[in-house]
């Protein structure tokens, strides 16, 4: 937006304190899984790899379920929010989603309905970067020439904006850090 600043947090909405489910939604590469398994640590909460939940839920890895055609990965995402919502209701627990989840089915109204919704922004140099460097293979960009995907992820994050920026919050990712998140977080004991 012209004239207003990069922050490291953006609050868009006021948090519900009762609603103690956090989603991570952002772009692949971007870090969710990292700050999922930090955060969960730092303040207590279950963490879920939303994409391992799938894997073993359905018996299929993701590069199989992508396989069998994008509809079939996106229609089993849906159905694994809806039952990690129902499994972790009332708990505290972060859950780490695949990066398209949020564009499909009404999946982002369902978390920011659900809970807390944290996007996890970043620019398009930052997540190629990361996804060079990963050892999780990624479907979208599996045979990919190098040449063309920051090209690509640009395009995929205009088409995803939308979507994400419904989020409760918006974290910085490269410059985010636990003290960026404490004041999103209430310990779970103390409710």
């Amino acid at each position: 937006m012209p004239g207003k600043k990069d922050l490291k947090i953006t609050n868009k909405k006021q948090s519900n304190p009762s609603l103690m489910l956090i989603f991570l939604v952002g772009m692949p590469g971007v870090g969710k899984s990292y700050w999922m398994k930090k955060l969960s640590r730092q303040f207590g909460y279950e963490a879920v790899d939303m994409d391992r939940f799938i894997e073993t839920h359905t018996g299929k890895s993701i590069p199989e379920l992508f396989a069998a055609g994008e509809m079939v990965f996106r229609k089993a995402e849906q159905e694994a929010l809806e039952l990690l919502t129902r499994r972790y209701a009332g708990l505290s627990c972060i859950i780490s989603t695949g990066g398209g989840a949020p564009c499909h089915f009404q999946n982002m109204d369902f978390m920011l309905q659900h809970g807390t919704v944290i996007y996890l922004k970043a620019s398009a140099g930052f997540i190629r970067s990361r996804i060079e460097q990963s050892r999780v293979e990624r479907p979208m960009f599996t045979g990919m020439p190098e040449e063309e995907r920051l090209s690509f992820i640009e395009n995929l994050m205009e088409q995803r904006a939308p979507f994400y920026e419904k989020a409760t919050h918006i974290v910085e990712a490269l410059s985010a850090t636990i003290t960026t998140f404490a004041g999103l977080f209430h310990s779970p004991s103390s409710n």
